[in-house]
């Protein structure tokens, strides 16, 4: 069976594409000049119709007076008023008695037999009623109007009158002759441009295509340059910044690929000499012996805070939810302070800690206590000796605040938009000890996100860092 390459998998879709804009283009044009040549006939020739009736049905009432004033309504008497008045539009004027004995017949040439519907509309007109019908064929209006004669309140007859008229019927086949024409320059102008368009509107579909196409092969520094100011242009936008953003993820993950390598590969090496050493040499002191197993036992610690970390993250990964329940910031806070109290005097960093009553939050007393740490393990690290950090847990305004700020040597303004990025690194060296993994500020803002709070991160005035993580204020009414 053949495959089908990606350049014939992409025309499909535009042609496919462009088949439905075009379809659709069509579709509307079509409903516009079915309207377009409809509707302006169909309500010209209702204007007609109605001036007809009354033009129609006035002439016939004049001549119904007339004829009304007669002591007897004879042929003879019909056709002197008759004579006297002014029929000339008309092709057909008929009178007929009460018992339709036809008193008087005037047929014009052009005028058509007197067919069904003009004994219909004076049978009517006998029984008291004005009576209409028009219609249009062929280009001509064949119009009829039929009163009643009244002579002292009773009925004694009727009149009818015809009308063939082709003058106005060749206005309204003018009308839909240009109609037609303009429909015809519309049709093709409007399809010409649709053409257009849709090459147009389906060409930059295609930039799109390629670019998306580019950047699934691992070309991550593709942009798509769109011009406009419309959807397409923030589509190409966004897909912009997202290939910026996975630009930025892949060097990320390549740097972490080599930091980890090295700070696992490292101390891997560290023990490995160390424990050859140890056992190669039968004769070494047991100073010596002492200081070779203090320092595997050290090389073992940074194993375990790095394959913790990427641990954390691959719970934070599967949402492995640790158990929530009231946990009071303050009381955690101050665990964590105990602990790295002594990291802090060995390089005679000033920690100070001040703790508000009952900040409780809904989390997991593990995850508060992480937090605390990362955050305050960092400020330690990265502020010179002599230097000072500070721990605030605050409650104001429904939440609790956890604020973790020092006079190190802060961040720079080019790194903070990344700092919570996995794998993110401000000290690009592979110095585990000065620069870490790039993985704790990720996994202190998965953590806290988890449980619904947030974490910002600012330049204090001071030059230090300020790390702010809040979390929604607990309280036994809500859960």
């Amino acid at each position: 069976m053949g495959t089908i390459s990606r350049d014939n998998k992409k025309k499909r879709r535009i042609l496919g594409v462009r088949t439905k804009f075009l379809l659709s283009y069509i579709s509307i044009l079509a409903i516009v000049v079915l309207v377009m040549n409809t509707y302006p006939i169909i309500i010209s020739r209702n204007i007609v119709f109605k001036s007809k009736q009354i033009s129609l049905v006035s002439t016939a009432n004049q001549i119904g007076i007339a004829l009304g004033t007669l002591d007897h309504l004879t042929t003879s008497g019909a056709s002197g008023v008759i004579r006297i008045l002014d029929t000339e539009p008309l092709s057909r004027v008929t009178v007929v008695n009460s018992d339709y004995d036809i008193l008087y017949h005037d047929v014009k040439p052009g005028d058509l037999a007197l067919d069904n519907n003009a004994q219909s509309l004076i049978f009517d007109a006998l029984n008291g009623n004005d009576a209409f019908e028009s219609h249009f064929s062929s280009g001509v209006f064949n119009s009829g109007a039929s009163v009643p004669i009244s002579v002292n309140g009773a009925i004694k007859g009727a009149v009818y009158v015809f009308e063939h008229d082709a003058d106005e019927g060749a206005i309204i086949l003018a009308l839909q002759r240009n109609l037609g024409s303009v429909s015809v320059i519309l049709t093709l102008l409007t399809l010409v441009i649709g053409v257009v368009y849709s090459r147009t509107f389906t060409g930059r579909i295609t930039k799109l295509l390629d670019g998306i196409q580019t950047v699934r092969e691992g070309e991550y520094s593709y942009r798509v340059d769109e011009q406009g100011h419309d959807e397409l242009t923030d589509l190409a936008e966004e897909f912009n910044s997202l290939t910026h953003r996975l630009q930025v993820n892949e060097e990320t993950r390549r740097r972490f690929i080599a930091d980890a390598s090295h700070d696992l590969k490292t101390p891997l090496a560290s023990i490995r000499l160390l424990s050859d050493s140890i056992l190669q040499n039968e004769d070494m002191d047991t100073g010596t012996v002492h200081e070779f197993v203090t320092d595997i036992r050290n090389e073992s610690e940074r194993l375990a805070r790095t394959t913790g970390q990427l641990l954390d993250l691959t719970k934070l990964d599967y949402m492995i939810n640790s158990t929530r329940e009231a946990v009071d910031c303050s009381s955690v806070a101050e665990s964590a302070v105990r602990m790295l109290k002594p990291i802090a005097a060995d390089k005679r960093i000033d920690l100070a800690a001040n703790y508000s009553e009952s900040c409780l939050v809904l989390a997991s007393e593990e995850d508060i206590y992480q937090i605390v740490v990362n955050l305050t393990d960092n400020a330690i690290k990265y502020t010179d000796k002599g230097g000072s950090v500070s721990l605030a847990v605050t409650k104001a305004n429904g939440s609790v605040s956890i604020k973790v700020s020092d006079n190190g040597n802060g961040i720079p303004d080019a790194d903070l938009p990344y700092i919570f990025d996995r794998f993110y690194r401000v000290d690009k060296s592979r110095n585990s000890d000065a620069g870490g993994s790039g993985l704790g500020l990720s996994i202190v803002k998965s953590t806290v996100e988890k449980h619904g709070g947030s974490v910002t991160a600012q330049r204090g005035s001071n030059g230090g860092m300020i790390f702010i993580v809040q979390f929604p204020l607990y309280s036994s009414d809500k859960k």
